[in-house]
Formats: C-alpha cells, sequence, structure tokens
C-alpha cells in the first residue's frame, strides 16, 4: 500500500510573526506563490487567544485574510498549552478548548499538541490523559483530529503508547522526524524502528533536519535553551535546528518509505525565513522524493 500524500504544508513561524498580521499575509503570499497546499497556522502566532479565550473580532480578522488565499490549514498548539501542570488546569482546559475550536473557525482538520515529556509524577499524567479524553469528545464534535507530537524531550514509543492508551478516534500521532532522530540519538533506540511501531497511529507528519547533536541545555530548561543563540547552535550543528530536508543528517527518505498507506498532509516545518532563495528547490526535491516512494511502493 502506497503513501497517498494530501498535499504538502509548511508552517508559518510564530516567533517571525509575533502577532503582527502583516507579517502572516506576508508568508501566506510566500507559501501559496512557491506552491505549497497546506499551511500550519499556530494558535498564537496572532493575537486570538487572551485568557484561553478567543477574541470574536480578531478571529474574524483571521478568517478573512486566510479566506483570499487557495491554501489548507493545520493547526499547532499555542506554546503556553500544557496539560500537565497542577496551576491553572482549568484554564489549561480553557485554552485547549479554545484552541480546537479555532481549528474547526479556520476549517482546519488537524490539531497539533506537543506530547512533551512523562515524567516520574503519576498524578501529573494522570491530568494529561484525562484532559485528552475530555478534549476528544469535544474534538469529535467539532470534527477535529487531536495529533499528539513527538518532540525530541522524550522517545517515539511513549507518544505512541499514550495514543494507544487514549484510545479514541479523534486522537492520533503527528510523527516529526526530526525530533524523532535528535531523540534516538541522546536515548539510543532505534530511529527506523520507532517509526515502524509508530506507523498505525500516525495521522500528521513534521519534516525538518538536523544533525541529531542533542543540545542538553533543552532538559534543563526551554527557556535557557532559547537563549542559545541560534547561530551557535547552527555553527555546532547542535539541537533542533528546524533545516530543509536534506541540509543535515535525518534520514528522512528512508523514514517516510515506512509509512505506507499515510493518508494525510507532509508539513515541512523548516525555518523558510532563512531560505528564501532555496525555496522552490526545497519543495521540488521533496515532491520527487514522494513521487519516487509512491512508484517504488506501488511496485511491491
Amino acid at each position: 500500500m502506497s503513501m497517498k500524500v494530501k498535499g504538502i504544508g509548511i508552517n508559518a513561524h510564530p516567533a517571525r510573526i509575533d502577532g503582527e498580521i502583516r507579517k502572516l499575509e506576508e508568508d501566506l503570499k510566500f507559501f501559496q506563490d512557491v506552491g505549497y497546499d497546506y499551511v500550519e497556522i499556530p494558535v498564537d502566532a496572532i493575537d486570538v487567544v487572551y485568557r484561553g479565550r478567543l477574541l470574536p473580532r480578531r478571529l474574524r480578522a483571521l478568517k478573512e485574510l486566510l479566506s483570499r488565499f487557495e491554501l489548507n490549514y493545520t493547526v499547532h498548539a499555542p506554546l503556553a498549552l500544557d496539560l500537565r501542570t497542577r496551576e491553572d488546569h482549568e484554564l489549561q482546559l480553557e485554552l485547549f478548548r479554545a484552541s480546537l475550536c479555532f481549528t474547526a473557525e479556520i476549517g482546519a482538520e488537524i490539531f497539533v499538541y506537543h506530547y512533551g515529556r512523562k515524567g516520574s509524577d503519576p498524578d501529573l499524567e494522570e491530568l494529561l490523559y484525562q484532559g485528552i479524553s475530555e478534549m476528544a469528545s469535544y474534538a469529535t464534535e467539532l470534527g477535529v483530529l487531536i495529533c499528539v507530537e513527538n518532540i525530541e524531550i522524550d522517545t517515539i514509543q511513549n507518544v505512541v503508547d499514550f495514543v494507544r492508551q487514549v484510545a479514541k478516534e479523534s486522537v492520533g500521532m503527528t510523527l516529526d522526524l526530526g525530533h524523532g532522530y535528535l531523540a534516538a540519538g541522546y536515548f539510543g533506540f532505534d530511529f527506523l524502528e520507532a517509526v515502524r511501531q509508530a506507523r498505525p497511529y500516525v495521522r500528521h507528519i513534521h519534516v525538518s533536519d538536523n544533525f541529531g547533536r542533542f543540545e542538553e541545555t533543552r532538559l534543563v530548561s526551554y527557556e535557557l535553551y532559547k537563549q542559545i543563540p541560534y547561530r551557535r547552535r547552527l555553527a555546532l550543528g547542535k539541537g533542533d535546528l528546524h533545516l530543509p530536508p536534506g541540509w543535515g543528517e535525518v534520514p528522512w527518505e528512508e523514514a517516510l518509505r515506512l509509512l505506507k498507506g499515510y493518508e494525510g498532509v507532509l508539513t515541512l516545518e523548516y525555518y523558510h525565513h532563512r531560505y528564501l532563495p532555496e525555496a522552490r528547490d526545497i519543495l521540488s526535491r521533496v515532491k520527487a522524493e514522494l513521487q519516487k516512494i509512491k512508484e517504488q511502493q506501488s511496485e511491491i
């Protein structure tokens, strides 16, 4: 059974947009011109959520902007969303509901939520489990699929186990290949075997590149990690660099070959604004590789 990717997407980067709808408009024009099918919109890219609630007039302005383009959309959770927290837990649930509503309002079907890292406190893990289970029911009402994403501070298998435990039709997995490759090097698991094990649960894919060199500050504090200048990490090839596919060492082509039967969106999650001159070539290379994979899988 061959892959049937229904579109190639790219992410709108929240730190670049930083609340300015003008910058989002510029990026959407660029993405459409380059030839993308989808754009992943972070809930917090522009200011539409205030204290866990959608602000109708800002949401209307965003929807009007998005409707001008011949693009489809997926949605990424805001940075503040974290169900593993006792403090303001009800507010976190409110923010999650608002994010799901945001997803439905802009006509998207996929909402990406970071799994984070499994901890040693069973009460916090139960908060996550109960929270996602509750949100799954709301997602079903809205026609939205929650896709729990692996990030580099934990194993792919822990996310697979969590999605299997939740066992809801409206909860699947976002497989992030860049994150998975970094985690494999640090935690010592077989990256491609982990991808193979994840395959039945994958409903969304992120692709970016790096060199598999984990930056341990990421485990100490995300805020400290972000203070390390990107140009320093790039020069040393360390951390989640969000390079274009093919610019690092992630075996993303091999990983995609293992995902037979996948029918969702393939989102390129690289820092596009650093690679404007190469943007068309980057997309062309990914399209060519997908075509090659499809042909090879059809022959089997």
